[in-house]
């Protein structure tokens, strides 16, 4: 996706060295997954000993975390879903093997089912992550040779919502770009 405004290109991206959730180093919610395709590990955090310790006795805690179980369709790419899965060909291509844990922090009022709302937006982004939709701006001048200016990588979702925020950058520049002007011009 390109844009030319003024002297300014705008080129969206999709973002290939993009960071996964669990790269960001956030320790109160994130998940944990093992199958054969498909493995996000965290430390001191195994899927099996969550499933066995706790998780299929019925408890839906783990160390200070609430834990959800993660689904995960498998079948020309990956999808997750965490607490249940209503997935195509769930008999075939689904496997639960993982966990969204979210932390119980003291002092927070949050509810089990506010700790879901956290894991499902975690998966969301997952999702988006797994599907290539992270993307990044490159802005350019093409009046210095096509001189990068600006760049920004990391926006997950919509490519347009990368373009939004590249293109108000771009607008910040014409703006010093006029006031520069006309400090010339008053000199």
């Amino acid at each position: 996706m390109e844009k030319i405004i003024g002297k300014y290109k705008i080129e969206v991206i999709q973002d290939d060295d993009a960071q996964s959730s669990n790269e960001n180093g956030n320790d109160d919610a994130f998940i944990v997954f093992d199958h054969r395709q498909f493995y996000v590990g965290r430390k001191g955090f195994d899927p099996s000993d969550i499933f066995n310790d706790r998780y299929n006795k019925g408890f839906k805690t783990y160390n200070g975390y609430w834990i959800f179980p993660l689904y995960a369709y498998i079948h020309s790419g990956v999808a997750l879903s965490v607490g249940s899965h209503n997935f195509p060909d769930a008999r075939w291509d689904v496997s639960f093997k993982g966990f969204v844990l979210v932390q119980k922090v003291k002092g927070w009022t949050w509810t089990s089912e506010k700790a879901m709302e956290v894991a499902k937006s975690i998966v969301e982004e997952w999702n988006m992550y797994l599907s290539g939709e992270v993307y990044g701006y490159k802005i350019t001048d093409t009046e210095a040779d096509d001189d990068v200016v600006d760049s920004c990588w990391g926006f997950y979702g919509e490519e347009e919502n990368c373009m939004t925020e590249a293109e108000s950058i771009v607008n910040h520049f014409i703006e010093q770009d006029k006031h520069g002007q006309l400090e010339l011009e008053m000199k």
